[in-house]
């Protein structure tokens, strides 16, 4: 049977739900039980941190479970353990992550800071206008930011007050054209979905070996994270023409 453009399906890199088992203790060890909370091809990936991050605080998403919380004055959480290159994204493959977000605080206009990057800046740097090839801001009441090697970036979409700071985000990096790798050497496309509405932002720069962090900044702010998935997704097309090569070439055959 000729394969489809619907039989592309995603590789989980890696999960982390943040829970543990017992449940996780509400504990500044942000690697606690990693073999029980993180799955996929690269599982059990450690995460690097700078002042007061915790893991296993009450669920605040209206479930069951645990959370990677983020407080407070320049705080950030850096999955160190796992780089994302050509290697675990192939040419025809988009990378996918994807995380539950709720931006939180004393002091209005609270923010979250997601950033991707070949190299995360040390002690008191900024951890998302320092260094990344992609930076993104999202604020208590739904206002959001890009940035790209430390300026600022356009996003395209609606306007940016439909998010409350609460749910799920995914981030789509693929080529500039919004296919194929973003590792791929062609440029980098981003695509940020709430579930709801879209925005897209174009990178200057293709991505080569990236970590990702998650951070705040400000006194009396947090950020909690749950549920990371990062993924990688075929195009569609690819499968479809793989299944018409085939084809062809048992018709020489014949």
């Amino acid at each position: 049977m000729l394969a489809t453009a619907s039989s592309a399906s995603a590789a989980v890199l890696l999960t982390d739900n943040f829970s543990g088992i017992d449940p996780a203790p509400n504990t500044s060890n942000v690697n606690y039980d990693l073999a029980g909370r993180q799955t996929g091809t690269q599982e059990t990936q450690s995460w690097t941190t700078q002042n007061n991050v915790q893991v296993g605080n009450p669920s605040v998403f209206g479930g069951t479970g645990d959370y990677l919380m983020i407080a407070n004055f320049n705080s950030y959480a850096h999955l160190a353990g796992l780089t994302l290159n050509s290697t675990l994204v192939a040419a025809n493959e988009k990378l996918v992550i994807s995380f539950d977000v709720n931006v939180a605080g004393v002091t209005p206009g609270s923010w979250m800071s997601f950033m991707i990057s070949p190299s995360h800046p040390n002690g008191p740097a900024f951890p998302v206008v320092g260094s990344g090839d992609f930076g993104f801001l999202l604020q208590e009441n739904g206002g959001m930011q890009a940035f790209n090697n430390g300026a600022g970036a356009a996003i395209s979409g609606p306007a940016f007050s439909t998010f409350t700071g609460l749910g799920n985000l995914t981030f789509t990096f693929s080529g500039a054209d919004g296919t194929g790798s973003a590792f791929a050497g062609n440029g980098t496309q981003v695509s940020i979905y709430d579930g709801t509405s879209t925005w897209t932002t174009v990178l200057n720069t293709g991505l080569t070996n990236e970590t990702i962090s998650f951070g705040t900044w400000g006194d009396g702010d947090r950020a909690m994270i749950d549920n990371l998935s990062i993924t990688t997704i075929p195009e569609p097309g690819s499968t479809l023409l793989g299944g018409l090569g085939l084809l062809a070439l048992l018709r020489r055959r014949r």
